[in-house]
């Protein structure tokens, strides 16, 4: 229970706050229930003509590293293959997720489209936060429909941007912002960390992928994102 100097501080804080970086799977849109099989789906294809014996990761082991840069992702699940294995399969997981979620699969938290116009509509800028690339992303924003409501849907390349961290670095580089006037909302430690390394603000999603301590210090939780009409 807050103290009404702390309401009030949290008010002041939140009052300043002009632009808002969205992390994307657990926090705008789910695609943990159909993880596993697409996962194993194109494991077992990269496998089909050759030899594997190894046991295929499980639901848990994927989910544990959701959050982290699509390569940290397959060196955690995959070390025994070579770089240029696990990126082709890591490219079919993509082409495969990307179909099913432009189908209408995965879950869409309730009241994210609502949410994203009401901020958008209240002039606060917008910018995509994830660890997923691009076309997944885009995917993600267009079928939600909030797509076009977003200033920018920075993502990273390895090339330039290599993580989240650096993903909000550039973004707040390229646009002038001030860190005292930005926000990260997400639910894994990636986005706990990017918020601290960059001096702004973390907002955690506990309705999320994840453990409770990877959000331990967030400036507000929130149990749904509807629960942003409350403070924005």
């Amino acid at each position: 229970m807050q103290t009404k100097n702390e309401n009030q501080e949290l008010q002041f804080i939140l009052s300043k706050i002009k632009n808002i970086f969205f992390d994307v799977d657990g926090t705008l849109f789910s695609s943990e229930h159909m993880l596993e099989e697409v996962y194993h789906q194109s494991i077992l294809e990269f496998f089909k003509n050759k030899h594997y014996n190894k046991k295929l990761p499980t639901l848990e082991e994927i989910i544990q590293y959701v959050g982290l840069p699509v390569k940290e992702i397959f060196q955690n699940l995959l070390p025994d293959l070579s770089e240029e294995e696990r990126q082709e399969i890591s490219n079919n997981v993509l082409k495969i997720l990307v179909e099913r979620i432009e189908n209408g699969e995965g879950l869409h938290y309730d009241g994210v489209e609502e949410v994203i116009k009401y901020l958008h509509n209240k002039n606060y800028k917008l910018f995509a936060a994830s660890n997923g690339r691009r076309p997944y992303v885009e995917a993600i924003l267009k079928v939600n429909k909030i797509y076009d409501f977003f200033y920018e849907i920075p993502c990273i390349d390895n090339k330039t941007i290599f993580n989240k961290i650096e993903l909000v670095q550039h973004t707040i580089q390229k646009h002038q912002l001030l860190p005292e006037e930005c926000a990260i909302i997400g639910d894994r430690a990636s986005d706990r960390i990017a918020a601290e390394k960059n001096h702004i603000y973390f907002i955690a999603a506990d309705y999320g992928h994840g453990e409770q301590s990877e959000r331990n210090g967030a400036l507000l939780h929130i149990q749904s994102i509807k629960d942003l009409l409350k403070y924005f």
